[in-house]
């Protein structure tokens, strides 16, 4: 008896601890399912590539993808300055010939155009057309523009002298040759519509993303705390210069790294300074983080033209913006890199390292901003590309 004692003390020990590791398990919580992959539309638009990413069943993503690709299509058939059916190329056909009467449609994009234009004083002009047309970054060219030329195409420059008649939503040409070009507000404009359909249709956690201007929904995916957006290096655009996290925000990127084109050895920028009829030089970059998407789009592009004093207003009507400006310099870096007024509130790192583009939900890889441009001809949203998760755009 005395030597099976030890056995049943053991057989004891080992029953009981099954007995607790059984009830221990049966009392600690089943752990969450991790959380489906988001939903994900990739098309292209505005002469570039887009993307729609929603964290939420396909079953009420789908039918919102599918509302804003609509919107964001019949936008791009308006706004297209190169269709010569869309509304914007026979306004520009004809507005010098008698008053153009525009859909409300058009009348709106035209009232934010004017806004922006009144805002930035100036800065910021949708009528830059005959400029772009003249240094040759609408048609071929190879010789610099001279003084006079640069002189008769800005007296074709200037929103503020067009005739609007806001009754009747009509607006005239003064003079044959202007023309009004959209490019600049077209994708900022687009990004508030399709973040207010989605915000209508129930989403609101994922990223709008039209070729670099991109929207982050109000809330973060599960287990994040905002979504992470790469900036691109304004001198080795493969590269990240910074790295911001966001939600209910938007962001957009006006750079001279990109779209430039070559006249007697020189390098030329595709931003115009409108003021001087030629194009915008002394910085390298401008990123400006707002609440709306149209004010990134037309505050990066006027702060590149004009220098940081021309935010003021914006600052007054969204204090929590933020600007980043990339200006040369003679350091080993060749430029600096100042936020203003301070860096973004959440989690914020200043680097250079390899761009690494990929799905923002996921650790340790963030969006990236890219303005990557679709070859001549390219259909725009016909088609929907498959998504490759993870690769560049």
């Amino acid at each position: 008896m005395k030597r099976r004692l030890p056995t049943l003390l053991l057989a004891a020990l080992l029953l009981l601890g099954a007995l607790a590791a059984h009830l221990w398990r049966r009392q600690r919580p089943t752990p969450p399912p991790p959380p489906p992959p988001p939903y994900l539309r990739e098309f292209t638009v505005f002469g570039t590539f887009g993307r729609l990413q929603f964290h939420a069943p396909a079953a009420q993503a789908a039918p919102v993808a599918d509302q804003i690709l609509e919107q964001l299509q019949a936008l791009h058939n308006r706004l297209n300055k190169f269709d010569p059916a869309s509304e914007l190329a026979r306004l520009n056909r004809t507005a010098a010939t008698a008053p153009f009467a525009c859909s409300p449609e058009l009348w709106a994009v035209l009232q934010a155009a004017r806004e922006a234009h009144r805002e930035t004083n100036g800065a910021f002009d949708v009528s830059v057309g005959p400029l772009m047309q003249l240094w040759g970054l609408h048609r071929q060219r190879r010789t610099l523009p001279t003084d006079a030329e640069i002189a008769e195409a800005q007296a074709l420059v200037g929103l503020d002298k067009l005739q609007f008649d806001d009754a009747a939503r009509t607006v005239r040409f003064p003079r044959p040759g202007m023309e009004l070009d959209f490019g600049g507000l077209a994708k900022g404009y687009a990004l508030d519509l399709a973040r207010a359909t989605a915000l209508a249709g129930g989403l609101r956690q994922g990223l709008i993303d039209l070729g670099g201007n991109i929207a982050c929904l109000p809330d973060a995916p599960a287990g994040r705390n905002a979504y992470r957006i790469g900036i691109r290096h304004p001198l080795r655009p493969s590269e990240v210069l910074a790295q911001v996290e966001l939600r209910d925000a938007c962001i957009a990127t006006s750079g001279d790294y990109e779209r430039r084109i070559i006249l007697e050895g020189k390098s030329i920028g595709h931003i115009m300074d409108p003021r001087t009829g030629r194009p915008a030089a002394d910085r390298l970059a401008v990123t400006v983080i707002t609440r709306r998407g149209l004010d990134s789009d037309v505050y990066s592009t006027a702060i590149f033209v004009a220098g940081p004093a021309v935010a003021a207003r914006l600052r007054a009507r969204d204090p929590e913006c933020r600007l980043l400006l990339c200006r040369p310099d003679a350091s080993p870096a060749g430029f600096r890199a100042d936020w203003l007024p301070e860096p973004p509130p959440l989690e914020f790192t200043l680097q250079c390292g390899t761009c690494r583009p990929g799905d923002p939900s996921q650790g340790g890889k963030w969006a990236v901003q890219r303005k990557r441009r679709l070859p001549p001809k390219q259909p725009t949203l016909k088609r929907e590309l498959q998504p490759e998760p993870n690769s560049p755009r």
